[in-house]
This record gives C-alpha cells, sequence and structure tokens, in this order.
C-alpha cells in the first residue's frame, strides 16, 4: 500500500505559514497546564468575548483582517458536551502590512487586558509567537517573516475545555 503524505510544496506560502500556526494553537492548549494552576477568582470567558478582546487589541494596534482567512484548522466536537469546535477555536490573519511593530503592539495591548504570557519563542528563522492565557482559554498571536516580503500575522485562540 502506498504511503499518501501532504507536501507542503504543492501549498502557497499564506497556507503553510497558517497551517503552522494552527498547530502551535493546538500545542498551547497542551502546555497552558492543570485546572489546579487556575486562580481562584477566574472567570471563563465566551468564544464570543475573546474574539471581541482579540479585536479590540488588533483595532487599537492598527491591524485589520485579511478580507479572507483559511487557517486550516480542524473540525472537532467536544465528546462530552458535542459543543462544536466554534465554540472551542477562532483564528485569522491579518490583512497585509502587518508586521513585527503590529505584533508587538498587539501582544502588549493584550497584556494591559489583563492577558497573562505563557510561553514567547523568538527563532532567528523569522517565525515569532506568543502564547497568552485568560479566563480559560490559549490565545497565539504569531507573526511569520516569510521569505523575501512575505510577512503573516495571525490570531489563533483555543478554549482549555474543548
Amino acid at each position: 500500500m502506498e504511503e499518501i503524505g501532504w507536501d507542503p510544496a504543492l501549498h502557497s506560502p499564506v497556507t503553510r505559514a497558517m497551517l503552522r500556526v494552527g498547530a502551535v494553537a493546538v500545542a498551547a492548549g497542551l502546555v497552558a497546564g492543570p485546572a489546579s494552576a487556575v486562580p481562584a477568582t477566574w472567570v471563563p470567558l465566551s468564544r464570543a468575548a475573546v474574539e471581541a478582546e482579540l479585536d479590540a487589541a488588533a483595532e487599537q494596534a492598527g491591524v485589520r483582517r485579511a478580507e479572507y482567512t483559511a487557517m486550516g484548522l480542524v473540525v472537532t466536537a467536544d465528546n462530552e458536551s458535542d459543543r462544536p469546535s466554534e465554540d472551542c477555536m477562532l483564528a485569522w490573519a491579518a490583512a497585509e502590512g502587518a508586521g513585527g511593530r503590529e505584533y508587538a503592539a498587539v501582544t502588549a495591548v493584550l497584556r494591559e487586558h489583563g492577558w497573562t504570557e505563557l510561553r514567547r519563542e523568538d527563532s532567528p528563522g523569522g517565525d515569532t509567537y506568543v502564547n497568552l492565557g485568560k479566563g480559560g482559554w490559549t490565545a497565539t498571536v504569531a507573526y511569520d517573516r516569510g521569505p523575501g516580503s512575505f510577512t503573516v500575522l495571525t490570531f489563533t485562540a483555543m478554549a482549555h475545555a474543548c
């Protein structure tokens, strides 16, 4: 039987970057820590509230959503509640022109609004991301300085309960 694999060369640089960010978001949910580490004053946020906070931080930093965003996240359901993944995660990319300055501004705004930095990675190859936690969610803001003038700024968030 022949093994069929995913060939990244067949996909655009934007698609490859967005799929990498999706993987980071999934990993971010796994490293967020056990529920016992949640402070007693913790208040869970809804998907709508998380999306509103990400949108507001992006707007304050001068970032707009790309008109068409396909993040390549897997659609699943929570086995215990049959809650669709739309309630558990969100993802979008910034419009062209967003770069390192906007990445730094968005992450600063999110920290000002109570998001706690969980992990940050700045690789010499150009991939930079930060995982931030709040209200039972991990949000990942990622900036990829791809080849040439290609850059992409993405936002993903995943609920810990899903």
